[in-house]
């Protein structure tokens, strides 16, 4: 998943947190839920 992120971009959804760090480093973004709000957290750019 990680190594489509790089080639492609992309927003990935998911709650595993070092999967999120793996995927903002590679340039993706993340999907995620907390509090029953839906967060959008950037890849760096």
């Amino acid at each position: 998943m990680v190594s489509y992120v790089k080639e492609n971009g992309g927003i990935v959804a998911t709650i595993d947190a070092a999967l999120k760090v793996r995927i903002k480093k590679s340039g993706g973004s993340v999907l995620s839920i907390s509090s029953d709000k839906i967060i959008l957290e950037p890849g760096k750019l």
